[in-house]
């Protein structure tokens, strides 16, 4: 196959776009470091001072993960940022590190649904229906699993990766992110629904009159109660031989299915492919089991980041061309 080619100058705009875009994100990341700091446990007065702050150590995962780059490059890369901590000095990547390890959960929890208003103030009112999916995140580390040997006619035991899930449930087509779960790659998908809709309706996002796309993984009579009760369709699709003489409210969410709405489910996708591998899968960079959590909160928020981004660079772009 040819390759494509691409118009006269169609580089050169592309990389003043991702410079643009990546000064809102570095923004708006900013703003929200310091109109929501991280708590942090009060220590004595006794021992040196810290070289560092915390607004510029709780600043650096966020963009390092919205910006796909590594520990070492997101710390050589602050060099060149304009930030209120420029009179600071640059933190090792190892700092970095241990410092990613201790952000409290319940802050990582509350940002998401902060960034996702920034979102929805950017793009008005996003009627759009919801939709939850999961996609596997492959991680470094290896385990001893169970596998079943042909030659041998038994299970023998062999090395291989260990995968998490990373749950998500989004608003389609502006694909903000509104709540999401990290959990073992062994964990179904129906389990973590409930609880991706008790942080919507914490957060109080207003989801009413909505229809929400999943597929079979997520069929069950108590994720439709659950979604009856928050005042949204669930639009979820059923297998044909399911009985729902004992389940109401799987009978009800069956007689009001969508196959026309259910088609848009597709566009869940695309809040996973623009990050995802080859193999369908997302490069996780935190391996301990600790920070599974902290990996999916600190993954919504650069996505919500992303997004304020682009729509901030799509209402100021293209840049007005200079007349001779």
């Amino acid at each position: 196959m040819s390759e494509h080619n691409r118009r006269s100058g169609y580089w050169r705009y592309y990389e003043l776009a991702t410079k643009e875009e990546k000064v809102h994100m570095i923004r708006t990341l900013i703003r929200l470091v310091q109109e929501h700091p991280c708590p942090r446990p009060k220590k004595g007065k006794r021992g040196r001072p810290p070289v560092h702050s915390r607004e510029k150590l709780d600043f650096l995962p966020p963009l390092m993960m919205a910006d796909d780059d590594a520990y070492r490059g997101i710390v050589a890369d602050l060099q060149s940022m304009r930030t209120p901590w420029d009179d600071e000095p640059v933190p090792v990547h190892t700092t970095l590190v241990r410092h990613a390890q201790t952000v409290p959960e319940e802050w990582l929890e509350h940002m998401p649904a902060e960034t996702a208003r920034l979102c929805l103030g950017e793009v008005g009112d996003a009627t759009g229906p919801l939709a939850a999916d999961s996609s596997g995140m492959e991680t470094t580390r290896y385990g001893m699993a169970e596998r079943p040997n042909k030659k041998k006619r038994d299970f023998v035991m062999t090395r291989q990766k260990i995968y998490w899930k990373y749950h998500i449930a989004a608003i389609l087509e502006p694909y903000i992110i509104l709540a999401a779960v990290g959990t073992p790659g062994s964990v179904n998908d129906s389990i973590k629904l409930p609880t991706m809709l008790r942080k919507i309706r914490r957060h109080g996002f207003d989801v009413s009159g909505r229809f929400f796309n999943a597929d079979r993984g997520y069929d069950s009579d108590d994720n439709c109660k659950e979604l009856f009760w928050m005042g949204m369709i669930p639009n979820i699709k059923q297998r044909k031989d399911a009985k729902n003489r004992d389940k109401p409210n799987r009978r009800k969410a069956a007689e009001m299915f969508d196959g026309v709405v259910y088609r848009l489910r597709g566009m869940m996708y695309g809040a996973f492919g623009a990050e995802e591998t080859r193999r369908h899968r997302l490069q996780c960079r935190f391996v301990l089991d600790d920070n599974r959590s902290r990996f999916a909160q600190g993954r919504a928020i650069a996505w919500n980041i992303r997004v304020v981004a682009e729509s901030q660079c799509g209402s100021t772009w293209p840049p007005p061309v200079a007349k001779l």
